[in-house]
């Protein structure tokens, strides 16, 4: 559960408005930032660092532009981080002023709302629960 939290919290993080451009600088750029693959590099919980094991180094998060999702994750076993056979997947959708609501597609789990920036090639995502203050950094891929 805490694994699947924290792909969605990944992915929360990820959709954002997209930034407005003048009239004369051409169209404006209209898609989600969310979208896209991503990594995590970085986790905490109550704003104290946690260790990123080797496996969760690995996984990726992938978000489409309609409004889909993928979290490829892996797990140890026997010492070698191995490919968990059933994917986490769900949709996604920007709720605006950077809060984002992923739904998973699993029985019994519930949509979760996080506040997801970006920076660059970065994304913060944040989600606050009944255990604190949870946030991941991802790296674009």
């Amino acid at each position: 559960m805490k694994k699947t939290i924290l792909l969605f919290t990944a992915l929360i993080s990820i959709i954002m408005v997209s930034c407005q451009t003048d009239d004369d600088a051409g169209p404006a750029d209209t898609q989600d930032k969310f979208i896209g693959s991503w990594k995590i590099t970085q986790e905490f919980r109550d704003g104290i660092e946690q260790a990123v094991d080797t496996c969760e180094l690995l996984d990726v998060l992938t978000v489409t532009a309609d409004q889909n999702f993928t979290s490829i994750a892996h797990r140890m076993e026997n010492g070698t981080c191995v490919l968990v056979d059933d994917p986490l997947q769900g949709t996604w959708e920007n709720l605006g002023d950077n809060i984002y609501k992923i739904t998973p597609d699993r029985d019994q789990a519930e949509a979760i709302e996080a506040t997801i920036t970006f920076s660059g090639n970065t994304m913060t995502n944040v989600i606050n629960d009944e255990d604190g203050e949870f946030k991941q950094i991802l790296t674009r891929q």
